[in-house]
């Protein structure tokens, strides 16, 4: 079955600061107003995204699912997840984009198995929602996160550091306890941390044109090592990382060039078009010949 949403969206260019997320800016923050009837927009970004509505209410589409959001809920979404909202009434909010590893790496040694990336990557009806008696809570978190936003005085570390905590604190509130740790689970090193960074680096300049073990080379660690660490710091693996990647810069190319669908195959590295047609599909719930002529 295709996804219900897919003649929904609205297209539009993704905010560029996204791509550039990493442990120097783990976070890039946004607040607003939207007002009722605002048209149905479509966003996707390799950061995770955690959003609080602090007025109104909305509504947030995934593949498939609709999700109704009033003040004090919260919505989390995974990497190159596609998704859209929609204001059903006036409504405020405030929502982070986060660079995984910022999250990834926390560990605690009396809950040494809490995922704090879980909450992004369950299927969306899964995901933890904020309860009645904490939405009051939430929404002085959200509160805080727009201050902190807004404040030009803090430090951009300092700024980090209480985002982080924000977050955390969030989490906390919607799944209501950290489970009992039954092992230890060792952090990520820092020298795992700046071998990430550097894929990563090389990854958005080569546009996403890297196989595993090619990533593995570059943070000079064995493929097995480097595809556990990755999968560990990012939430999935390395494959489906670079294979969303050059699938949204396919429908990049589909929006804002006049290339041939063919041309626009092979230059985001998928050589045989019948099979980029079927992997598009599958991630869009549309052919690319039917993206283009939605969204151009």
């Amino acid at each position: 079955m295709k996804p219900a949403i897919k003649k929904s969206f609205d297209f539009f260019p993704r905010d560029s600061r996204y791509h550039n997320l990493s442990d120097k800016c783990p976070f890039v923050g946004d607040f607003g107003r939207h007002q009722a009837g605002t048209a149905t927009q479509f966003d996707m970004h390799y950061g995770v995204e955690f959003g609080i509505v602090l007025r109104g209410a909305m509504d947030i589409v995934f593949a498939g699912s609709k999700i109704h959001l009033s003040a004090g809920n919260v919505w989390f979404c995974g990497m190159w997840e596609p998704h859209a909202w929609s204001a059903i009434s006036c409504y405020e909010k405030v929502n982070l984009i986060i660079w995984p590893p910022a999250l990834a790496c926390l560990r605690f040694n009396d809950a040494a198995q809490f995922d704090w990336l879980a909450p992004f990557t369950l299927p969306p009806a899964q995901r933890p929602q904020t309860a009645g008696a904490n939405k009051s809570a939430m929404l002085e978190i959200g509160a805080k996160i727009k201050k902190c936003l807004q404040d030009k005085t803090i430090e951009d570390a300092q700024k980090w550091l209480w985002l982080r905590l924000y977050v955390m604190e969030s989490i906390l509130l919607t799944v209501g306890r950290l489970p009992e740790s039954k092992a230890r689970v060792e952090a990520p090193s820092g020298s795992s941390l700046e071998g990430l960074n550097q894929v990563l680096k090389v990854f958005f300049d080569k546009r996403g044109l890297m196989t595993a073990r090619e990533a593995a080379g570059i943070s000079a660690m064995n493929r097995n090592a480097f595809s556990l660490m990755f999968s560990r710091l990012m939430g999935l693996p390395f494959s489906d990382f670079a294979l969303r990647y050059r699938l949204d810069s396919a429908a990049s190319c589909l929006r804002q060039t006049g290339e041939s669908i063919k041309s626009i195959s092979l230059y985001c590295g998928f050589f045989d078009t019948s099979h980029f047609d079927r992997l598009f599909e599958k991630h869009y719930g549309c052919t690319p010949h039917e993206y283009r002529l939605k969204n151009s």
